[in-house]
């Protein structure tokens, strides 16, 4: 798994200061772990506002919270997992909306810009998602939460993340045009 944005240093000092309630430690912390703050809001939510939002709130509880900081793993863990449990929240207690399904627009192109491409149709495949679908995605795929930590977030069991994880993918499959054959060429054989 690839080092998550969250991974940042933060020196002791500056964590000793923030626990002490000092505004410049506070402000120094905000400003390193913003954008990767904001980033998982908004990839679990969908909505620049409402991630806005969520990472105003999760800094606020943070620093509120920072003496229950135990120091056993980094901050940034801590800090994410507090982002995170503010964008489940908000999943939760917002109305289920449509899907919407996305137009197949491909030319043809040099590798390179098919792989820009392709991030783009991701990206936009992923907005396609229900709210709990592209939350589940995102924190197993990319953050690197397992199925029990997921169940956990959403008060859920594990099969919850595992059942969702796997008609996402496959809601994905389908959207980005791809046929269960070509993604797994065991079951190609098999079958």
């Amino acid at each position: 798994m690839a080092a998550s944005p969250f991974d940042i240093e933060l020196d002791e000092m500056t964590l000793a200061r923030a626990r002490r309630g000092q505004v410049q430690a506070c402000e120094t912390i905000f400003r390193k772990f913003q954008q990767p703050a904001f980033s998982v809001a908004f990839r679990v939510c969908q909505c620049r506002e409402t991630a806005m939002e969520i990472t105003q709130e999760a800094f606020i509880t943070a620093f509120r919270k920072i003496r229950q900081f135990r120091g056993d793993a980094p901050f940034w863990g801590w800090l994410r997992r507090v982002v995170v449990n503010h964008a489940i929240s908000t999943l939760r207690r917002r109305p289920h909306g449509e899907t919407v399904e996305l137009l197949d627009t491909h030319a043809a192109s040099d590798p390179a810009q098919d792989r820009v491409g392709l991030a783009m149709d991701l990206d936009a495949a992923l907005a396609t998602l229900g709210d709990e679908d592209r939350a589940v995605v995102w924190l197993h795929d990319v953050e690197g939460y397992s199925h029990q930590e997921i169940g956990d977030l959403f008060g859920k069991t594990e099969s919850f993340s595992k059942t969702r994880l796997s008609r996402a993918r496959a809601r994905l499959r389908e959207l980005l045009g791809q046929t269960t054959a070509e993604s797994s060429p065991t079951q190609a054989a098999a079958n």
